[in-house]
């Protein structure tokens, strides 16, 4: 702590050349007595915190502890004061800091002396932790964290007050030219609408052609999303879950369902590599997929190297089942012909076709897909699964649908699986 003194504790003995704390302590006295007799309180609250504040450095500072003996035989200041007679121990000395530093700290607090109290509130803080009473030494501390703000504060508000004057004086210097300004303005303030009306109408053309496009771009981008959601979706179904942000489940009673499976496909697969196994047979479905909207059916998945296709949903379909059958014949001649050419390079295929009812809607929230239920599809599967290379089989009551539109052999009745005993055609 730096505190205001008098000139008999400034000047006597500086800071830096102060033999002990002893006589330190005499000559704080000294300021002391002549302060409280002139009443000025400044200096008596600094002369009470230096006393304080050298008791408490007697117990710190090892210099202090050895020197204090010898000094009071080598030197005194009798004649203003009788010689200084020092607290015995450390609690005394400690004691002794205390009480002078809250002396200073009464006195300091009544002429509002902020950067004194900051310093008798640090000594007071180190005092009361060294003496072990540390909610005291955290009070202190909290009360110097204040007057370290109030301080900070202080200073900014000189700063934002010799500030604020140099704007007034800125401004002013200011005004004169505003003045000459202002004429110059308004002879340009005519030249200037024009150029705005010229910038405005060149602005709005701008604004226009962004809009238009930004238009045409959006029109085009809602177009991909719709194709997007249409790959994937039935257009009826598409529009409904755009509509109202679900689609809802429906039974259809007169649907074709048609499924596809190639013929030893792991055997195939293994003659091929990954990527050209994965080549043939996108060229195969995309084939399967242009055949299906020729006829108007409506393609649900792949699965594996299976094909699951259907007729008459959502839309209904009088011609459901012949419509299938000649997609069916259709796929099985592409195959053959790839067969023909390819070799073991592609696949033959089977296929299987059964009519009658079937659910269908969207499945899950994510990445959902259209699909269909029912005992119609399992039948179905068992067509495919009890055809051969090459044919197609179909129920019998797909057979009593397309039976004056195509030929069709009849086979008798076959074991499917899980389902006895099934007639079943083969067509061709």
């Amino acid at each position: 702590m730096e505190a205001r003194k008098c000139r008999y504790c400034s000047g006597a003995i500086p800071p830096e050349k102060r033999a002990d704390s002893t006589m330190a302590v005499d000559y704080y006295q000294i300021s002391l007595k002549i302060s409280t007799e002139l009443r000025a309180k400044n200096l008596q609250a600094s002369a009470l915190a230096n006393i304080g504040e050298t008791y408490y450095k007697m117990i710190t500072d090892p210099v202090a502890k050895t020197t204090v003996v010898t000094a009071v035989t080598e030197f005194s200041v009798n004649k203003y004061l009788p010689p200084t007679s020092f607290p015995k121990g450390k609690d005394a000395l400690l004691a002794g800091a205390i009480d002078y530093t809250k002396r200073s700290l009464e006195l300091t607090r009544e002429i509002h002396d902020l950067d004194q109290m900051y310093n008798v509130y640090e000594n007071l803080t180190g005092a009361y932790k060294l003496k072990g009473d540390y909610k005291q030494a955290m009070a202190y501390g909290d009360s110097a964290k204040v007057i370290k703000d109030s301080i900070f504060s202080e200073t900014n508000k000189e700063q934002m007050t010799k500030l604020e004057n140099k704007r007034k004086e800125f401004a002013d210097s200011l005004k004169a030219v505003d003045i000459k300004i202002a004429a110059d303005v308004k002879a340009a303030h005519r030249r200037n609408y024009e150029l705005i009306g010229a910038a405005a109408f060149l602005l709005l053309l701008g604004f226009t052609f962004l809009l238009t496009r930004n238009n045409k771009l959006l029109g085009k981008e809602k177009k991909k999303s719709d194709n997007l959601l249409l790959n994937i979706l039935p257009e009826e179904v598409a529009s409904q879950l755009k509509d109202t942000g679900a689609a809802t489940a429906k039974q259809f009673d007169n649907v074709t369902v048609l499924f596809t499976d190639f013929v030893n496909f792991t055997e195939a697969g293994s003659r091929m590599s990954p990527q050209a196994l994965i080549e043939e047979l996108n060229t195969c479905f995309k084939a399967f997929d242009e055949v299906a909207e020729k006829y108007n059916v409506e393609k649900i998945k792949t699965i594996g190297d299976a094909y699951l296709a259907v007729a008459g949903l959502p839309t209904p379909d009088p011609k459901h089942a012949e419509n299938v059958v000649r997609a069916a014949k259709e796929i099985s001649a592409f195959m053959q012909d790839r067969v023909a050419k390819l070799g073991n390079r592609t696949f033959e295929i089977r296929i299987g076709i059964h009519t009658g009812s079937v659910v269908a809607g969207i499945v899950g929230i994510k990445k959902f897909a259209y699909d269909i239920w029912g005992d119609t599809v399992n039948t179905a599967a068992r067509m495919e699964q009890n055809s051969e290379a090459g044919k197609i089989n179909i129920s019998q009551i797909t057979y009593d649908l397309v039976k004056d539109k195509v030929t069709c052999t009849y086979r008798g009745e076959i074991d499917a699986k899980g389902k006895g005993m099934l007639k079943m055609y083969y067509v061709g």
